[in-house]
């Protein structure tokens, strides 16, 4: 990915217009800070006061910044712009572009009935300079605006009921803005296999542990039609919680429950209390233990040093290490918000969220094989031990070789799917000659503009060519004979399903008695 130039633009905000080009030796102190949740972006930077880009610096005039993702970024100055007498500078305050969204029009209440992603935000840029630039939804939601609001806060409802991030960005033809687009991805940012390591670029780690939200009993409901509500009462014993038995083990007080209470927020008209404590257990799910904050500064080392391939991107994630940390820590988790400089990298600092703890295979299997060897020290000789290991690794293999046979029965089923289907053929019934979806030597047009029975004819690629006036025989030849490939084909495929099951059911049955044997050797050693 090219890196930005750090050319900064500053566009007449009547015009569109580029007026002033401020290259990166002639500012300084620049701050960008963003946060992913809010899409809050702002900027801010010093220049010299008396020179010509100083004076176009002006309220309401944008400044445009390439970032690193290669999106252009418009701000808007709407803060006063601070001069300084002492150093003869003036400092810049600049929001991202987009907040004057709210200023462009008015949605009043309604009850918006299945739309897509696409049919909502054109909705709300009615009346922008915005349009709908990339999306990344394929379905239908239902959303009831229940007082006046702007366009901005209609756009970011929109994000939450499909669970998308929004972005924007502009494109610039020459000197001149010519298109402001919203765009709705699922996740903004890449996985980019970054570790993020104490010794190299990690400042400091804290790990939090907080009990506050843990529950041993979650209490749901959602609100019905009129005064009613909806519980898990009808389908759950009749009671409107559920329980969880190692969390009552490990939390309760004098044997009391902690109650919990959760009403999901969702647009669902007809929630019933199986969907209700399907989401119930999801809930549940993440209050029985105690919840761990990670508190993290990084340095972006590919800034202060050059190496691009270091460099820490809005929305990337990312691996988090500190060996340093007992047990050691082995961290997931995205940049969800940050501050950058691009003329002292030094100064940029990340906050990571969405963290999700890694437990380091190596790690684990030198505890297991420990714990093993302790279990079995002054017991077993080392032929026995070699003799245990060698079976592990033979068991493992004969799985990847059950994965791989179960994955070529299943491109054999795709690929009989993709035959059949390919060799299906349309009769199409008309008195006028079909003009959609032709497809040579499969659309077979039953022509009954004389009457019937009709004659059939082919499509050739340029015309339909006479195949016998017979319409009903061939008609009944033509699928007999399809139904005889596609049963042929059913058979042959069954057959090979079930001689691959009945393959990896034998082997299945090797590796459970080989680790029954194990299991047996190592109780006769601690038994002997």
């Amino acid at each position: 990915m090219r890196a930005p130039s750090g050319t900064l633009h500053v566009i007449d905000f009547k015009t569109d217009q580029i007026v002033a080009n401020i290259q990166p030796q002639d500012y300084w102190d620049d701050i960008r800070h963003w946060e992913i949740k809010n899409n809050i972006d702002t900027l801010e930077f010093k220049v010299f006061d008396n020179t010509e880009h100083a004076a176009t610096l002006m309220q309401q005039n944008l400044v445009l910044k390439e970032v690193r993702d290669g999106r252009i970024v418009p701000y808007v100055i709407n803060n006063e712009v601070e001069k300084d007498s002492r150093d003869r500078s003036v400092t810049v305050h600049a929001s991202g572009a987009w907040v004057q969204i709210a200023k462009d029009s008015y949605i009043m209440p309604q009850r918006i009935e299945g739309k897509t992603v696409n049919q909502f935000m054109d909705m709300a840029l009615i009346g922008t300079k915005w349009k709908r630039g990339k999306t990344e939804y394929a379905g239908f939601h239902t959303m009831t605006i229940d007082t006046i609001i702007d366009p901005l806060t209609f756009l970011k409802k929109i994000a939450s009921l499909f669970e998308l991030e929004i972005q924007y960005r502009v494109e610039v033809v020459g000197s001149q803005i010519v298109s402001w687009y919203v765009d709705m991805v699922k996740k903004r940012g890449r996985d980019t296999g970054k570790e993020v390591t104490l010794e190299k670029d990690l400042v400091g780690v804290r790990r939090i542990e907080h009990s506050r939200d843990v529950c041993t009993a979650l209490v749901g409901f959602v609100q019905g039609e009129g005064d009613t509500i909806i519980t898990v009462e009808s389908i759950n014993d009749g009671l409107p919680y559920i329980t969880d038995s190692d969390a009552y083990q490990r939390w309760n007080e004098n044997g009391k429950h902690k109650f919990g209470f959760y009403s999901p927020e969702t647009e669902e008209q007809n929630m019933t209390p199986k969907r209700l404590l399907t989401l119930m257990k999801t809930e549940f799910a993440k209050r029985v233990n105690t919840s761990v904050v990670y508190d993290v500064e990084a340095a972006a080392i590919g800034r202060v040093f050059g190496l691009s391939h270091e460099l820490i991107n809005e929305g990337d994630t990312i691996r988090i290490k500190d060996t340093g940390f007992t047990p050691k820590l082995y961290l997931e988790a995205r940049v969800i918000a940050g501050d950058e400089s691009f003329t002292d990298p030094s100064q940029d600092k990340y906050v990571f969220g969405d963290y999700r703890e890694i437990t380091d295979p190596n790690e684990e299997m030198r505890k297991l094989y420990n714990r093993l060897l302790g279990q079995l020290t002054g017991k077993a000789n080392k032929e026995l031990l070699d003799q245990l290991e060698k079976l592990v690794e033979e068991n493992g293999k004969t799985i990847e070789t059950i994965r791989e046979e179960s994955k070529a029965v299943k491109e054999l089923a795709e690929k009989v799917q993709e035959n059949l289907k390919n060799n299906t053929v349309n009769i199409i019934e008309s008195k006028q000659p079909p003009t959609e979806n032709l497809q040579i030597g499969k659309t077979i047009w039953r022509d009954i503009s004389t009457g019937k029975p009709g004659i059939l004819k082919v499509w050739n690629g340029k015309d339909w060519e006479l195949l016998i006036p017979d319409v009903e025989s061939v008609k009944e030849e033509t699928l007999k004979q399809v139904n005889k490939d596609i049963q042929l084909t059913k058979e042959e495929l069954n057959k090979k399903v079930e001689e691959a099951q009945s393959e990896t059911n034998g082997q299945f049955k090797e590796v459970k008695n080989s680790l029954q044997e194990v299991s047996q050797t190592i109780k006769n050693v601690q038994n002997s």
